[in-house]
């Protein structure tokens, strides 16, 4: 995919999808340097003991409310579409990654098998880590990020299944198999 692919299938996706509240931000200096841009709310999630003397409603935990500021941006290296993120608490303050997998952002199950260091999330058999802390590419800010290196070739298996190579379908696609790990 090239960025000029990237940017007409997320300028694409944003107008069908708009209750994703999904945005395109274009780079304030550099034209074609644009990403998409939300922000959501997550919380953090409990873990309770199961006691059979407590029903549904006794068992909530309160869950403390997070803000998840979340970005696709073009990967230049591997011309995919990259996810990056923030996860602060009330205060401000970043998530550090033994608190950052364990938030509604990610599906309950998405980090079984895998060897966690303070700064990444990575496959025992991958080169690449999984999950890891690295500069937005437009904003140059901190963010941890999911590694592109295997996503373009779990999404073109799909569309070659499905027979379509549109753009926005490309995305869509791209966007259910990163659903497989990140509630989006």
């Amino acid at each position: 995919m090239l960025r000029s692919e990237f940017r007409a299938a997320a300028i694409a996706y944003i107008d069908a999808h708009p209750a994703t509240r999904w945005t395109w931000q274009e780079h304030p200096l550099v034209p074609g340097f644009g990403y998409m841009a939300r922000s959501v709310l997550h919380t953090r999630r409990a873990e309770m003991p199961i006691d059979e003397d407590l029903d549904d409603a006794t068992a909530i935990a309160p869950a403390e409310t997070l803000t998840c500021l979340q970005y696709i941006v073009y990967s230049a290296t591997f011309q995919v579409p990259a996810f990056y993120f923030t996860l602060h608490d009330a205060s401000g303050s970043p998530l550090v990654l033994d608190d950052l997998v364990q938030t509604t952002l990610f599906r309950r199950f998405a980090f079984e098998g895998t060897e966690s260091t303070s700064f990444a999330v990575s496959l025992p058999t991958s080169a690449f880590p999984l999950l890891s802390q690295g500069d937005h590419p437009t904003l140059g800010t901190p963010c941890w990020y999911f590694h592109p290196c295997q996503s373009a070739a779990a999404v073109d298996e799909i569309m070659d299944e499905l027979g379509e190579q549109r753009l926005m379908r490309w995305m869509e696609t791209w966007f259910m198999v990163i659903g497989t790990v990140v509630s989006m």
